[in-house]
């Protein structure tokens, strides 16, 4: 069983990282505290949500901000929240007081991200209570605007100290689809982190040592020769194929003047912006909040 569940890692490893450039995309600047890049809500429902976020903003200084996207291209949705959530900068700054509600359309995940200065008011338990008692039936049922409008009312009166309940998903037993989120969720931060390492190194044959340095590393631990010979043929060009993969990106980003964001640049569709919204206000993300799907 250990073996099996070792063996699917490495298996993930071979489908996922090949997959690390297709992730998080920048989309530009916010045009006001509700985004709806999918299409998802009408005009007058996309007006009426904006119209309560300005005036909760203007009312407690906390924001919110409600964002639809067509698809996370290949990233998790946690993933893809956080570095949204840090390129906009909701909240006020040093306060952290801001909140994002981000829905991929074609995934059909959705997450409620908050800052760390609302944690307190609006907890992991609430966040998750709202997505799975709220959003998600809601959703089911096509109702995509009375879902999201709904859980602002929520997130609104839970930041205010009202009385929003609590409800945590069942951990005694996970679904096996849950679990290979879990794991291709470690192996993406793992891949990223490699890909902002190698991409910028002269060469690609680093990135084959590394992989026969993985493929070494399980020989000894489960100690079968064809095992590890198998590892050894298996990582080393797969580890020589991401370094040249990302290397050349880096590089042909590099000559254009777009560092892709893997590298610690940004990419993304841009030029979404609207002139009327000044932007948020410089707040970070605390890692906090909920995940679901319908």
């Amino acid at each position: 069983m250990r073996g099996g569940a070792i063996c699917a890692k490495a298996i993930a490893v071979a489908l996922f990282v090949p997959c690390v450039a297709a992730a998080y995309y920048n989309l530009g600047s916010p045009s006001g505290f509700v985004n709806d890049f999918a299409g998802m809500l009408g005009v007058d429902q996309k007006a009426s949500l904006e119209a309560k976020l300005v005036s909760f903003e203007r009312d407690t200084g906390n924001e919110i901000a409600v964002v639809t996207i067509p698809s996370l291209d290949g990233d998790t949705i946690e993933n893809f929240a956080v570095k949204l959530f840090e390129d906009w900068k909701i909240g006020k700054e040093k306060n952290d007081n801001g909140a994002l509600v981000l829905i991929a359309l074609d995934d059909r995940k959705m997450r409620i991200e908050v800052g760390y200065g609302l944690e307190g008011a609006l907890t992991d338990a609430q966040s998750f209570w709202i997505i799975d008692t709220i959003m998600k039936p809601a959703f089911r049922a096509g109702n995509y605007y009375e879902g999201t409008d709904t859980a602002v009312d929520k997130i609104i009166a839970a930041t205010k100290g009202e009385y929003v309940p609590e409800s945590k998903p069942d951990k005694n037993t996970p679904s096996t689809f849950e679990t290979l989120e879990i794991i291709a969720s470690g192996i993406f931060f793992v891949a990223m982190w490699l890909a902002s390492i190698l991409a910028r190194s002269k060469s690609w044959w680093a990135g084959g040592v590394l992989g026969g340095v993985i493929g070494m590393v399980l020989s000894i631990i489960y100690g079968f020769f064809f095992f590890g010979l198998g590892a050894l043929l298996l990582f080393i060009p797969l580890g020589l194929l991401f370094d040249f993969v990302v290397s050349r990106g880096y590089e042909r980003g590099k000559m254009r003047g777009h560092i892709p964001w893997w590298a610690g640049g940004r990419s993304g569709i841009g030029g979404h912006g609207n002139g009327g919204f000044g932007g948020f206000g410089g707040g970070s993300s605390g890692g906090g909040g909920a995940s679901g799907g319908w």
